[in-house]
């Protein structure tokens, strides 16, 4: 979710209720997609990628337990069924398909509202903490880290493999002075042995392609006779 509206994919077969728990939503600030059947949802999630879902289980084309397994396997997404299906048996079935929450008709508008921004709620914060562990960013300097890649104000750096692990680490350790030593060795997985010269050409390779000499922001400084410091101004 970013700073849109959420938007929230209704899969409901009853017209006018649908209609009414649309208004609802609306009115709460919330953007709303209306499916009446398993087919049509599944059509428009693709489309539109939704926030949450709220799945009915009686659907004319099929039922919402196999629609929610359907929805989970390309979509985190919450799910929160909303049904008159009230057993025990189908609560376990529903939370087994893979979602969130389960509520009952008839229900209070009130919890229902609650439990739709506690969901969204919810995965909002997962994302932003998954964003935290997999992206880096230190002034015009953002390190994408399951991709390997560097931008500088945008643009793509162009590291290989090493050149990035090795940034990403100075990074990580932000203020602190790093041996070439150490470097090679968190990096490389060994002893630099006679190999001492390749941080030193990583870290001038690296400087170069991130252009950092005449960029306003981070700096990769090399303590003479010490190691080498990241750091941003």
């Amino acid at each position: 979710m970013n700073d849109r509206e959420p938007l929230i994919l209704m899969v409901e077969d009853d017209a006018e209720l649908a209609r009414l728990n649309a208004r609802f939503l609306a009115r709460k600030g919330y953007a709303l997609r209306l499916a009446g059947g398993a087919a049509e949802a599944l059509a428009l999630a693709r489309e539109c990628a939704p926030d949450l879902f709220i799945l009915d289980v009686m659907l004319p084309d099929g039922d919402g337990f196999s629609l929610c397994e359907e929805l989970r396997a390309g979509n985190d997404a919450p799910v929160l069924f909303l049904t008159g299906r009230s057993t025990p048996g189908d609560k376990v079935t529903g939370l087994e398909a893979g979602a969130d929450y389960y509520l009952t008709k008839p229900y209070d508008r009130q919890e229902f509202l609650a439990v739709v921004q506690s969901l969204l709620r919810r995965a909002k914060l997962t994302k932003e903490r998954m964003a935290e562990l997999t992206t880096l960013t230190r002034g015009p300097l953002t390190l994408q880290i399951a991709q390997s890649k560097a931008f500088v104000n945008g643009r793509d750096a162009g590291l290989t493999p090493k050149e990035f692990a090795v940034l990403l680490l100075l990074a990580q350790n932000e203020g602190k002075e790093l041996t070439g030593e150490e470097i090679y060795a968190r990096v490389w997985g060994m002893t630099a042995n006679n190999d001492k010269n390749a941080i030193r050409m990583h870290i001038s390779r690296l400087k170069k392609k991130l252009g950092e000499e005449g960029t306003d922001g981070f700096s990769i400084l090399n303590e003479y006779g010490r190691g080498y410091l990241f750091t941003t101004r």
